[in-house]
């Protein structure tokens, strides 16, 4: 590994130690991704919704402009390049995905190579998402070197991720009482940081209303507490709707 390398590497280590939230920093975290091994394109995908028994990834930062339609599949294992590498567990390095046995889960871009790696995003024995990265076009194929680098890459987002969990957990109080009142085995699957948000956000909705139930509140008076977050939630949608055309009225003048 050479000290161009190396650089990218820290370069991508320093961003994910900043104890920023990564949700508001995707776009950089992929292309920093993709810089760190030399890559063309880089999309890093999730767990997200789906039971143990049958998981799905969504994707989660890319620094390609996809079509909305690659923002809204949840494929499970097996059923795309990214599954297929879930459902194995292991890394896939691709010299050229035309002749490989990905050629018709492939997606044909021009601004893109044929070489390809697809790498596990995990901690310690627990998968989180996978790490796609393609070659740059007229580039040599990814070796075993670059195969090494996207495994640190990937190993340093995972930790990154479980992190950032784990803060979320932190500064909820309706996590921390809920975590307080769980066996000791549940709140460590809660606490490892592997838990997909969806299913955490699951948890703790049970819990709200298992303690609303539990406090004397109604089903009437539930559901307008439900009924008040879903407003919440549009209200901060619409908002940032309007900063975003704002942003784009700046950016064309």
């Amino acid at each position: 590994m050479n000290g161009s390398e190396l650089g990218r590497l820290h370069d991508l280590a320093v961003f994910l130690a900043a104890g920023e939230q990564l949700d508001a920093r995707l776009s950089q975290l992929a292309r920093l991704a993709a810089d760190s091994v030399d890559a063309a394109d880089c999309s890093i995908m999730l767990l997200s919704e789906g039971g143990e028994e049958r998981p799905r990834l969504r994707l989660w930062a890319s620094t390609a402009n996809l079509p909305a339609a690659a923002w809204q599949e949840r494929p499970g294992a097996g059923e795309s390049i990214a599954g297929t590498v879930l459902d194995r567990g292991q890394a896939v390095l691709v010299a050229d995905i035309r002749g490989s046995e990905f050629a018709h889960l492939a997606r044909g871009r021009k601004d893109l190579g044929a070489s390809f790696m697809s790498v596990p995003i995990a901690v310690g024995q627990v998968v989180l998402g996978i790490m796609n990265v393609s070659g740059r076009p007229g580039s040599m194929p990814f070796g075993p070197s670059d195969l090494m680098r996207a495994g640190i890459v990937a190993m340093l987002i995972g930790k990154s991720v479980q992190v950032d969990r784990l803060q979320t957990l932190l500064r909820s109080r309706v996590a921390q009482l809920t975590l307080a009142r769980q066996e000791p085995e549940v709140a460590a699957s809660l606490t490892d940081g592997a838990m997909p948000p969806a299913r955490l956000a699951k948890v703790l909705a049970k819990a709200f209303y298992k303690d609303l139930a539990a406090a004397g509140f109604g089903p009437g008076q539930i559901v307008e507490a439900a009924t008040e977050i879903i407003g919440q939630i549009s209200g901060d949608i619409a908002r940032h709707k309007t900063r975003l055309a704002r942003e784009a009225r700046k950016d064309e003048s």
